[in-house]
C-alpha cells in the first residue's frame, strides 16, 4: 500500500505536469499534504499509516514496486502474490494472471 500511495501521489511530478505535488488539481496529494479532507478524499486512512504525508513521500519512493506498479498499470492486470491473483479469479471467476505473449485461448498460436 506504501508504495501504491506514494506512486499515484508523485506521479504528475514524476510525469512533469507540475512542479509541486500540490499543484495537481485531481490529485488527493493536495488533501493529504493539508491533513484535511475535502470533497472527494478522506485523508485519514493513509494519515493514520503514514503520519505526515511530506515525510512519507520523501522516503517512500521504491523503484522496484514502482516498476511494477507501472507494469501493472500498462497492462490493466492486478498486482500482488500468486495467491493473492489465484483468489482474485476464483472470486471473479475469469483468469487475471499473466499469460505467454501471442497464446490464444487454449495456449497455442495460429490454430485452426
Amino acid at each position: 500500500m506504501m508504495a501504491a500511495a506514494s506512486y499515484v501521489a508523485l506521479n504528475p511530478v514524476r510525469a512533469r505536469l507540475v512542479g509541486r505535488l500540490d499543484a495537481w488539481p485531481w490529485s488527493s496529494a493536495r488533501a493529504h499534504l493539508a491533513g484535511r479532507d475535502d470533497p472527494l478524499v478522506t485523508v485519514a486512512p493513509l494519515l493514520e499509516r503514514f503520519g505526515d504525508f511530506a515525510a512519507f513521500l520523501e522516503g517512500a519512493e521504491d523503484g522496484s514496486a514502482a516498476t511494477a506498479l507501472r507494469a501493472a498499470e500498462t497492462t490493466g492486470l492486478p498486482l500482488g502474490s500468486a495467491d493473492f491473483i489465484v483468489d482474485l479469479e476464483r472470486h471473479l471467476g475469469r483468469k487475471l494472471a499473466r499469460g505467454r505473449p501471442g497464446a490464444g485461448a487454449e495456449g497455442e498460436r495460429g490454430s485452426r
